[in-house]
């Protein structure tokens, strides 16, 4: 059985926002995918700047697949780290909004 791509995604990458097709039911991995992938970017580019997107992609590229190898769970739970904390700040500011609104 074949699977028809018949969806599209819009990830965003150094803040550049890309339509992605997709399999139904794959959206929420391929943005989760690409939060890994855009952390790892906006390391490089507070390390090194903006050194072109080709260029921060491959050595993002080259980062990723050497943790990988090195240790293939570490990427995920570094992935899941960075959303926890992303997590936390949003709650932290619902929580001031709420306390503004008592």
């Amino acid at each position: 059985m074949t699977s028809s791509i018949n969806n599209v995604v819009e990830i965003t990458i150094n803040k550049q926002t890309y339509k992605i097709a997709c399999d139904e039911g794959q959206e929420d991995h391929i943005k989760n995918l690409s939060l890994l992938i855009n952390n790892e970017v906006e390391k490089l580019v507070s390390s090194l700047g903006q050194v072109g997107d080709a260029r921060l992609l491959l050595m993002t590229c080259l980062i990723i697949a050497d943790k990988l190898k090195e240790e293939p769970n570490k990427v995920v739970l570094e992935n899941y780290e960075s959303l926890a904390e992303e997590i936390k700040t949003i709650t932290q500011r619902i929580e001031l909004v709420a306390d503004k609104l008592v």
